[in-house]
């Protein structure tokens, strides 16, 4: 006999290895509507109900099962459904004794995992959470999200202004010599950057080179121009760059929503004055 407590109270059952479902007499739990046929040592036929699912712990180990309800059984038996899910072993001894073993509980896995303090957030959002626009906040702002909307100048933004060095002459290199493939990928974003208006065909005594910077894992290249003779021509801006943590500390407790910001154009939407924007020319 094994002493189980199923649902917080000690039930003495006898293992019975011949028994194919785990029975007891009294009612453990409400009937669950669930039936199996039976057949009894006459063989005749009949239908038997089971009880709702329970707690059962044996040795350390804790299983839900459902036990068939007999009423006319004399004892409680711990059959075979039971013991294999307690990872029961039955061995006997020379002298005919036998000896019910369980097999150890499998003990808690620990992982740790190390991550940047700036990729921690990722750990608390589902892939479904992230990139999603809610319908009700693109409806109420239509024209923050840069989905459906075409790129534009900043027009919040004060004029960009860049002063000369004294005796300062323009500048014009010549375009460095750049793959086709190359070409042909940086003139896709032009094309888009012209079309909006962010970039406007001139004439200009200044000119600097672009270099076609290929995306990591993609066959995209970005623009990327060349500007270090304009910084040399021009007086260094001192910009205050603030720190981001600092920044991260002042989002209130009660924020739900946050974006991501592709600042990859960001270098053509603040406007500058005419002069200015001729320095910049390529």
């Amino acid at each position: 006999m094994v002493r189980i407590q199923v649902g917080g109270h000690p039930i003495d059952f006898m293992v019975d290895t011949g028994a194919e479902l785990s029975v007891v007499t009294q009612p453990v739990a409400p009937l669950s509507g669930k039936e199996t046929t039976i057949v009894g040592a006459t063989g005749n036929q009949t239908h038997r109900p089971f009880c709702g699912p329970r707690r059962c712990r044996l040795g350390g180990h804790e299983v839900i099962h459902e036990f068939l309800y007999l009423p006319d059984c004399p004892v409680p038996l711990m059959g075979r459904d039971l013991l294999a899910k307690m990872g029961a072993q039955i061995s006997f001894s020379t002298d005919g004794s036998a000896q019910l073993k369980l097999t150890e509980p499998p003990s808690p896995l620990i992982m740790a995992l190390a991550v940047k303090r700036e990729e921690e957030w990722r750990l608390y959002s589902s892939p479904s959470e992230m990139g999603t626009i809610p319908p009700e906040l693109e409806t109420k702002y239509p024209l923050v999200w840069a989905e459906g909307n075409p790129p534009g100048l900043a027009k919040c933004h004060a004029p960009v202004l860049i002063d000369l060095k004294p005796g300062a002459q323009p500048v014009k290199l010549r375009q460095y010599s750049i793959p086709r493939e190359a070409r042909l990928g940086i003139q896709v974003h032009l094309d888009r950057l012209l079309q909006h208006g962010l970039l406007i065909k001139c004439q200009s005594p200044w000119n600097t080179p672009l270099l076609p910077v290929k995306k990591p894992g993609t066959q995209d290249y970005r623009p990327v121009q060349d500007l270090r003779a304009i910084n040399e021509a021009t007086v260094t801006l001192h910009p205050s760059i603030p720190n981001p943590y600092t920044l991260l500390g002042l989002i209130p407790s009660t924020a739900e929503w946050f974006t991501c910001l592709d600042l990859k154009d960001a270098f053509f939407l603040p406007p500058g004055g005419t002069c200015q924007s001729a320095l910049v020319c390529f």
